[in-house]
């Protein structure tokens, strides 16, 4: 059921030899691929240097909540919430040769934060589906975000682009550029951190060195962000900087402009499904 060791805090789910894995810690898929055809990795995650703090897990599908990034005022830590750095209670609801379902809870107690969380991961032979359901356990009400920040693996970030963005406000918050997109297609180009809200339910990683497109669809994530390492000056010698070739961070889910206000009891979701075509 689990991996015998790992530098990782808590255990992990394992299926199919590591192409189908979990972490409780954050409730974090590390990786999953298609059982059929293209076999190579979907997400970005090296199981050598898995960590990039103390507790935080580098790569896969972090999920960023109750606030992303420093929260919708810039006054919130750590950065990008808490429920990355929580251990979550899994229950396994079906285990099958080509199918698995993942429940993964967390209450206000454990999260440090007014907030149940449950998510839930779905893993076929040829899709992954995420479903994030969250409830606000205060007596007033509280401001909510919520963004998987998913680390895509393509052959070339510098020829990628993401596609299903046409329409929507963005802001770069590394150029401090912003603006309204009149194309479909946003390059992968150096100085990448763009937020965009409004974009469409059906986005695209469109990676033509390997010949293919991860389709990401979405309900209930009028946000987005398109973010890689790359730089035009200056230099990142960590895992991840070195790296920047090897994914394009394409995060789903409801932040900043877009940030929701829960009253007592009430409760919010969200859901994405991956899956992959080719060019």
């Amino acid at each position: 059921m689990t991996s015998p060791a790992t530098p990782l805090p808590g255990e992990l789910l394992d299926r199919h030899e590591g192409r189908w894995l979990i972490a409780d810690h954050g409730s974090q898929v590390l990786a999953w691929q298609p059982l059929d055809g293209d076999r190579r990795p979907v997400l970005w995650y090296d199981s050598a240097d898995p960590q990039e703090l103390p507790g935080v897990i580098r790569g896969g599908v972090p999920i960023c909540a109750p606030w992303f990034g420093h929260g919708p005022d810039d006054d919130q830590d750590p950065q990008h919430g808490l429920a990355r750095l929580s251990a979550f209670d899994r229950e396994v609801l079906l285990d099958g040769p080509r199918f698995l379902l993942v429940r993964h809870t967390v209450d206000p107690e454990e999260l440090g934060a007014p907030f149940r969380l449950v998510h839930t991961v779905e893993m076929t032979g040829g899709s992954m589906t995420l479903n994030l359901e969250a409830t606000c356990t205060d007596t007033v009400p509280r401001r909510f975000e919520a963004v998987w920040h998913s680390y895509f693996r393509v052959g070339d970030a510098a020829r990628a682009t993401v596609t299903g963005v046409e329409g929507a406000a963005w802001h770069n918050h590394a150029t401090g550029d912003a603006g309204a997109l009149a194309s479909d297609s946003l390059p992968i180009a150096p100085d990448t951190d763009t937020v965009l809200q409004g974009s469409q339910e059906a986005l695209s990683v469109v990676d033509p060195a390997w010949g293919r497109r991860i389709d990401v669809d979405t309900q209930g994530c009028p946000t987005a962000v398109v973010w890689n390492p790359r730089m035009r000056s200056g230099t990142r010698t960590d895992l991840t900087g070195r790296s920047w070739r090897d994914f394009v961070c394409l995060e789903t889910g409801t932040a900043k402009e877009n940030a929701l206000v829960l009253e007592p009891g009430q409760d919010t979701s969200l859901h994405m499904r991956v899956s992959l075509s080719t060019l």
